[in-house]
């Protein structure tokens, strides 16, 4: 009888537990459902609220003379007053990590600039269209190049730094960027497929003295999308690359040398780089296939949007039902580096793919300008990661810096990209196939093999690749470095 009853409330303790646990399961997918809705009618508001603010300034702009100021300015006749400086009221993204534009803010007038304004150490450069390029402006004091919180991309930090929005016409900024002159400090250039350890490379960057680092500046991300959809006229992107490169870089009292690392899809960027500025340092970072997309996949799940993309992405009936899902995953990740005819047509493409793609197309361009003769080194995570002293050692060595500054540079080894979700980077993932289903990484092969590149998980050495094995003579002339 005894046992009958201590089963009996056994028993009862299992159900209550368990209807607990359901009980818990509903309110916590309410509460995500309610943030889904908050988010999108927040974001709708606002969109409706630029709609009537943008037409109202039509008729106001049009009225105050603001508009046949911008006008002139476009056309060269304005130089002395071609920067248009506006105060940002409101600011939205629906996805954090998107790509910066202007529609990013809600803005009035505020005055006109003389074009050497851009040159102030609190504006910067945030992103361009194929009218103007977009500066933004934050307060004193306030850096957000990425040398004080390297993990944070310089987008993000523009986008909820800054207090006022500047534009300027082509013709002015031309101009601009060829008085200025190609930089006047050493430039280190990271390219990478992402999700790869660049931006612990940029944590390490960001601990020397005298280096100051741009993680992910946006500015050249757009130039790359516009450069690909062909919105330039002839001969302007080849203007602008190096132009913008010369703003992003201008004289700072602070910089020895500088730090760019850019997004991935502006690796296609590498040999129109080494073309105007040959004397620039270019670093290829990458890492395993199996675990890039892993990271991903893991990643791309971070955002409320994001997870809901996946969800229908991979279902094949609301793929159908929803196309859009697909176009909008290949456009961010894929579109600038594929190939021509798309390797996948986008109408069967799922997250795994997409990101297959991505990672292949990377090394595929990578080696292109390899073969092309392009200087460049390329670093395999795997292998820095096996000895990050002899890692810092080896670079500082080819970068021209001083041994002194290893035991300095060590600390940006020891930062875990994964407390930080802005970061645009994940922690180590497990080498576990377990993350990517049977059948997807068949997908995955078939894709690579399209590309030339080994199955799933497979090492693939880039042509001189970096060697942090076999010791070197380390000439370490403290008055040839730079830093």
């Amino acid at each position: 009888m005894s046992s009958f009853r201590e089963k009996n409330h056994t028993t009862m303790d299992t159900k209550s537990k368990s209807d607990n646990k359901h009980l818990e399961n509903i309110s916590k997918g309410l509460n995500k459902a309610r943030q889904y809705i908050i988010i999108v009618l927040t974001y709708f508001f606002y969109k409706l609220t630029q709609t009537i603010v943008l037409t109202f300034q039509k008729f106001t702009w049009a009225v105050t003379g603001v508009e046949k100021t911008r006008k002139d300015a476009k056309h060269g006749l304005q130089f002395k007053q071609s920067v248009h400086v506006q105060s940002i009221f409101w600011r939205r993204k629906f996805i954090s990590t998107s790509m910066a534009d202007p529609s990013n803010f809600i803005t009035t007038h505020k005055a006109f600039k003389h074009p050497n304004y851009i040159l102030k150490p609190t504006v910067s450069l945030y992103c361009m269209t194929k009218d103007e390029v977009i500066f933004v402006e934050v307060p004193e004091g306030v850096d957000i190049t990425g040398t004080q919180q390297p993990r944070t991309p310089m987008y993000i930090q523009q986008f909820q730094r800054a207090h006022s929005l500047i534009t300027m016409p082509l013709p002015a900024f031309h101009k601009i960027a060829h008085d200025l002159g190609n930089p006047r400090v050493p430039i280190i250039w990271i390219s990478n497929t992402g999700h790869c350890g660049s931006t612990m490379l940029v944590q390490m960057f960001a601990k020397l003295p005298g280096m100051l680092v741009m993680n992910s500046p946006d500015v050249l991300t757009t130039l790359a999308f516009l450069e690909k959809n062909n919105n330039f006229e002839k001969g302007e992107y080849e203007q602008l690359l190096p132009g913008a490169i010369r703003i992003l870089c201008k004289p700072d009292e602070r910089a020895r040398m500088i730090c760019v690392k850019t997004r991935p899809c502006c690796t296609i960027q590498m040999g129109d780089v080494y073309r105007n500025f040959p004397h620039i340092y270019q670093l290829y970072v990458y890492r395993n296939s199996l675990k890039t997309i892993a990271s991903s996949l893991n990643i791309f799940g971070n955002e409320e949007f994001d997870m809901i993309s996946r969800y229908i992405l991979d279902s094949e009936v609301l793929s159908t039902v929803f196309p859009c899902f697909r176009r909008l995953l290949y456009n961010k990740y894929c579109s600038v580096l594929d190939r021509t005819p798309p390797i996948v047509d986008q109408k069967n493409m799922t997250t795994v793919s997409a990101f297959t793609i991505a990672w292949a197309a990377n090394i595929a361009t990578c080696l292109d300008f390899v073969e092309a003769g392009v200087p460049l080194l390329p670093l395999l995570f795997e292998d820095m990661m096996r000895n990050p002293r002899r890692t810092c050692s080896v670079l500082f060595d080819h970068l021209e810096i001083r041994q002194d500054f290893v035991d300095t540079a060590m600390e940006g080894f020891k930062l875990d990209t994964s407390k930080h979700p802005n970061s645009g980077q994940s922690s180590i993932l497990p080498e576990s196939r377990k993350t990517i289903p049977h059948d997807f990484r068949t997908e995955a092969d078939s894709i690579l093999k399209k590309f030339g590149l080994p199955k799933l998980g497979e090492r693939y050495e880039i042509p001189g690749l970096a060697d942090f094995e076999t010791p070197k003579f380390n000439r370490d002339l403290s008055r040839d470095r730079f830093l």
